[in-house]
């Protein structure tokens, strides 16, 4: 799903499909037939229809230098966002020495990066902010170096700290920090450097945009979204049943379980305490609970404490994505209980691995799951528990499942993995233009 200022009305984005589709499966050539039978009408609905006409036709373009500051961390949703659309810009032509992308290389983790040029900037955790001021004027000098018309950045870093050398595109997960009202000073303060001071801005949702508004004011009509669709390698089916066993059986898991990807800590937006108030109902004794990420095994005996009826029941795990998938396939429900979220990257790849699925009723997960997954209440372990109660009786799961695959069937036709990487060129190229006016 997609915002309509940017794809333009159903057959406009349909023609947008075809091109993508015909690009990537046969080649450059065939996408541009196709384009070349289109009305030039049709590019004027269509900003990203437009775009694929510009690269198809190797028209000259902005030069984008993207900061990846947070490439250095290769797990989390904001890496996985990256990896898709580094994916739609490397498909071959998408860009070319006359619209070229380029990376400022921090020790990338992502190894996709290493596709395009790369300026080498200093390596820094991004969660150290204290240092990113520093960053951003280094920024200013690599953007100089580079010639750069437009610079990327989805981490509060900029193309100077005071002020920018050239236009800036802000690609924006989530508005949960500025949510806080105990945000540290220098955090909030850089963040409004990289929102405000920023030419565009492009989230991730329309939820994600709606709170970007508020802090936007009068420039929030501006803001356009795209959702993420990281599903590559999540909806791919194993050779057999014998041999997707054999694979699961390998990474010992209790059964049953619930599998709660993204763990945080109690007290945090995260919300985990709801999914552990629910599993200490008496019908839920023999589930366990297999906690995901690489923060998760530091949860595991203060999650204990919270809910001591779950001694023995809390698994901590770090999982690859091959095993991630195998994991989501395995359990009995994947929940996201959080009290609010930019979008909710595990729901999509959970829904792609036909996975159960169970959110809390937020908007950011209610935009990503789009009614093809249970909700219930961010305060309610109550209801949270009788849908899994009801998961764990054989009949009920038969049914259930038959009536979720529709609507999952429905939710996955809805996403495709380079639209959110087009609106990134269709947005640059929008800022370069204005500038040049």
């Amino acid at each position: 799903m997609i915002d309509p200022r940017l794809s333009g009305p159903p057959e406009s984005l349909n023609h947008v499909v075809q091109v993508l589709n015909l690009w990537r499966s046969a080649d450059q050539s065939s996408a541009l037939h196709y384009i070349d039978q289109l009305s030039p009408i049709e590019f004027e609905k269509s900003a990203l229809l437009f775009e694929l006409r510009c690269r198809c036709h190797g028209f000259v373009g902005p030069r984008l230098l993207v900061d990846g500051l947070w490439f250095v961390r290769s797990y989390g949703g904001i890496s996985r966002v990256w990896e898709q659309i580094l994916q739609t810009l490397s498909i071959p032509g998408m860009c070319f020495p006359d619209a070229p992308v380029s990376i400022i290389d921090r020790h990338s983790c992502l190894a996709i990066s290493d596709r395009f040029p790369q300026m080498i900037g200093s390596s820094v955790d991004p969660l150290n902010w204290c240092l990113l001021p520093a960053v951003s004027d280094e920024n200013s000098v690599l953007c100089s170096q580079n010639g750069a018309d437009v610079f990327v950045s989805s981490w509060i870093s900029s193309s100077g700290h005071k002020k920018p050398v050239c236009s800036e595109l802000a690609l924006v997960h989530d508005c949960i920090p500025d949510r806080m009202p105990d945000l540290d000073p220098s955090l909030r303060s850089l963040r409004r450097r990289w929102l405000v001071g920023a030419s565009d801005h492009l989230a991730v949702s329309a939820s994600t945009a709606a709170d970007l508004s508020q802090v936007l004011g009068h420039q929030s009509s501006f803001c356009s979204w795209c959702h993420p669709c990281t599903i590559d390698g999540f909806d791919k089916s194993f050779p057999s049943v014998e041999i997707q066993s054999q694979l699961f059986a390998q990474l010992d898991l209790p059964a049953p379980y619930v599998l709660l990807p993204a763990t945080a800590g109690i007290g945090t937006y995260k919300n985990p305490e709801l999914l552990l108030s629910a599993l200490s109902d008496c019908r839920l004794g023999q589930v366990h609970l297999v906690l995901c990420g690489r923060s998760s095994l530091r949860h595991v005996d203060s999650f204990c404490r919270f809910h001591p009826s779950l001694e023995g029941r809390v698994h901590g795990r770090v999982f690859n994505d091959f095993e991630l998938r195998l994991a989501y396939q395995g359990a009995l429900a994947v929940v996201v209980p959080s009290r609010f979220e930019g979008f909710g990257l595990p729901v999509i790849e959970a829904l792609a691995a036909n996975s159960v699925v169970i959110t809390t009723d937020v908007p950011g997960l209610r935009e990503a799951a789009s009614g093809a997954v249970p909700t219930v209440g961010s305060g309610d372990p109550q209801a949270l528990a009788d849908w899994l109660s009801l998961l764990l009786d054989p009949s009920s799961l038969a049914w259930l499942r038959r009536h979720l695959e529709r609507r999952r069937r429905r939710r996955m036709s809805q996403l495709h993995p380079d639209l959110l990487g087009l609106s990134l060129l269709s947005k640059a190229r929008r800022l370069a233009s204005s500038l040049s006016r």
